[in-house]
């Protein structure tokens, strides 16, 4: 494609950024999950009737997945973003902001009107997960360098 240089891109940086940004994302969803919205879970399940399962073993492996798809997609959007707006914090909350959207909010949007989520889940997890993405990008991006 013309104009495009990718042979710059440090895939080596960019995996090990969306590595440290998804790590600060499962710990603080850990945290957000089952200490701070533990009372808004049990009301949503209680109202829908889900038997809720346990976390540990296998099953840790789809939160995993999640939140290292949402570093990824963080960290790869600072990469892009570079080039128009210069490498950096401001940039790489930019980016934060991004996969805040795709992963906080419209992801869980679509689960309100069959009734796996509640208005008030998606509010209070959405505006910490806000912060908390901002602060993962920044951080997964810090190690992030071009030649």
């Amino acid at each position: 494609m013309a104009g495009s240089n990718h042979s710059g891109m440090r895939w080596d940086r960019l995996i090990l950024g969306a590595l440290i940004a998804g790590a600060i994302c499962f710990v603080s969803d850990g945290f957000l999950h089952q200490q701070l919205l533990t009372a808004q879970w049990e009301a949503l399940q209680a109202a829908s009737g889900a038997q809720v399962r346990e976390h540990g073993g296998w099953a840790m492996l789809y939160f995993i997945v999640y939140e290292l798809g949402r570093g990824s997609l963080a960290l790869f959007s600072y990469v892009l973003m570079r080039g128009r707006f210069g490498a950096g914090p401001r940039t790489a909350a930019w980016a934060g902001v991004v996969s805040w959207l795709a992963f906080s909010v419209a992801a869980p949007a679509q689960f309100i009107p069959i009734g796996y989520f509640s208005n008030e889940l998606w509010v209070l997890a959405g505006a910490y997960q806000l912060v908390v993405s901002v602060l993962a990008a920044i951080a997964g991006a810090a190690v992030y360098r071009e030649p």
